[in-house]
């Protein structure tokens, strides 16, 4: 990832926090990728971004809210359908780093 990009997504999460104040700065979003990544099993996007982000339809899908319009369980949201489509091409692509990082044999480091 680029400067530019953890910038975006930090800015993405702020925007979010001003919705739902319990929204994670991004430091504690890439611990938790790592852990996401480090799990014995494969954890699906749809089992755990609901619950990182505080957001979600129950169904696995981020909720979007527009403005005005706020989620019934008063959850964190996105603003609009572009910045969850943002985030999520932002966030797999750190995810594929942080897993071939950590899938690196050492001896070739």
């Amino acid at each position: 990832m680029t400067p530019e990009q953890f910038d975006e997504i930090d800015t993405i999460l702020d925007d979010m926090r001003s919705r739902y104040d319990e929204t994670p700065p991004w430091e504690f979003c890439e611990g938790f990728l790592a852990a996401v990544v480090c799990c014995r099993r494969a954890i699906p996007q749809e089992e755990y971004l609901d619950v990182l982000l505080g957001v979600g339809d129950g169904e696995g899908e981020p909720t979007v809210v527009n403005a005005g319009d706020g989620p019934d369980d008063a959850g964190g949201s996105f603003a609009d359908v572009a910045q969850r489509d943002r985030f999520l091409q932002i966030w797999d692509q750190r995810l594929a780093e942080v897993r071939l990082a950590l899938d690196t044999p050492i001896e070739s480091l």
